[in-house]
């Protein structure tokens, strides 16, 4: 049971409570100031659990929280040495959880049962979020008479929140249910079958194609290795068929959702274009901007803005406005009007914090933690920090909150018990 906590210390209980009031203001935007109230409480409490020198220590034997913490110094330089220096401070209030959980949650020594418990959590926290999008969505449309209102950001409209950032949070909580289901010793094991349905019909109906498309590559990657390793046969090829037949009959009563890929074949683009963008009970023609044409197009302008500062950037609080004038230059109207970013992680560091800072996001962010966890033979954080990795190339998660959060929390708490001396302690 997630509430059971009879072999935690009042310590743990104390921060469970905490991390779980977290997880339930994470996903409603109108709860953010409630949300960054609990994160600072959250923060001050779990930097209080251990002395200095403990964390002095445990940051020696973590090398990927050091990168992280330079990275968060990178930002802070950028924005010193900007001209809107108070834009730039607003960059980094948004990017704070970069610094807070690595500073905090990332430097505690957590046992595995502790966590096991709050990522089971976070899953039903999750699935239960997925279930009232998708009840008050089906409300929507059969009110308005709308079936968009059952697809991507008209889906998450009760909690605020954009549509990628809650597929990239279902998709964790989907390989926390699966790891349950399949190496844990917990019971209720049907009820997380059902949740994975619920979780799995919410994925392809936020209609992000980077992470649905990811979470079928990692179904069908899991399934061969059950099949092969663990010998699985019948479980294994279940899993395939089950996935196959999911995706079908959720298509069958859901198409509208499919034109989201077929977007990807219309590739060329216009800047001048005023083509509307497509939209999922529109036809789709060349004319229109899409996810595929704009990202290209805005891509572009990113790349073109590095050249003229590639070492350390236009710097962060200058970022806007240099990208809008690169905008304005090609006469890119639907950017413009539409006030679009520049829609990859990497690029939006790249350009406005040059190579240097790209360097340090990427050691910081990616490698090292990856390294880490290979060395310590952490396959779920390998997957988890794998997603991340391939969500940053579509989006800017860096420029929204519950983006940062996301981020800022899951990386450095993956990874928390996977030194090898913690196990014994």
């Amino acid at each position: 049971m997630i509430l059971s906590l009879q072999d935690f210390t009042k310590k743990e209980k104390g921060l469970f409570a905490l991390i779980l009031l977290f997880f339930a203001t994470l996903y409603f935007a109108h709860l953010s100031g409630i949300n960054s109230v609990v994160t600072g409480l959250l923060v001050v409490y779990s930097f209080s659990m251990s002395s200095l020198k403990d964390k002095w220590e445990t940051l020696k034997q973590r090398p990927y929280l050091q990168g992280m913490l330079l990275f968060f110094l990178v930002l802070v330089v950028s924005t010193l040495l900007s001209d809107d220096i108070a834009r730039g401070l607003h960059h980094l209030k948004i990017r704070l959880p970069l610094l807070l959980f690595p500073a905090s949650l990332g430097l505690l020594q957590l046992k595995k049962e502790f966590k096991d418990k709050v990522l089971l959590s976070f899953a039903v926290i999750t699935t239960i979020v997925a279930l009232v999008c998708i009840i008050t969505s089906i409300y929507a449309a059969s009110t308005a008479h709308r079936t968009d209102y059952l697809y991507n950001d008209a889906l998450t409209g009760i909690t605020r929140q954009q549509s990628i950032y809650m597929a990239l949070a279902t998709n964790i909580a989907l390989y926390i249910f699966a790891k349950e289901i399949f190496f844990g010793r917990g019971k209720n094991k049907i009820g997380m079958l059902l949740a994975v349905v619920v979780l799995f019909t919410f994925s392809y109906l936020l209609a992000s194609r980077i992470m649905f498309t990811l979470l079928l590559f990692v179904a069908l990657g899991f399934s061969f290795y059950y099949i092969i390793r663990k010998r699985k046969i019948l479980e294994g090829l279940t899993l395939v068929l089950g996935l196959i037949i999911g995706t079908v009959v959720i298509n069958k009563l859901m198409p509208s959702t499919f034109n989201r890929y077929k977007e990807l074949t219309y590739q060329s683009f216009n800047y001048e274009s005023r083509g509307k963008e497509s939209h999922y009970n529109m036809e789709i023609t060349p004319d229109q901007w899409n996810g595929a044409n704009f990202r290209l197009a805005a891509w572009t302008c990113g790349l073109e803005v590095f050249q003229t500062c590639p070492i350390i950037g236009v710097d962060l609080g200058d970022k806007d406005a240099v990208l809008l004038e690169k905008y304005k230059e090609k006469k890119f109207y639907m950017a413009i009007e539409t006030d679009k970013n520049v829609h990859s992680n990497y690029l939006d560091v790249l350009f406005s914090l040059g190579v240097i800072g790209l360097l340090f996001y990427l050691v910081g962010w990616l490698f090292l933690p990856l390294l880490f966890a290979y060395q310590n033979q952490n396959g779920f954080a390998i997957l988890v920090i794998s997603t991340f990795a391939l969500a940053w190339i579509t989006e800017v998660y860096f420029g929204k909150n519950f983006g940062t959060m996301l981020v800022g929390f899951f990386i450095p708490f993956v990874l928390t018990n996977t030194v090898k001396t913690e196990r014994s302690s």
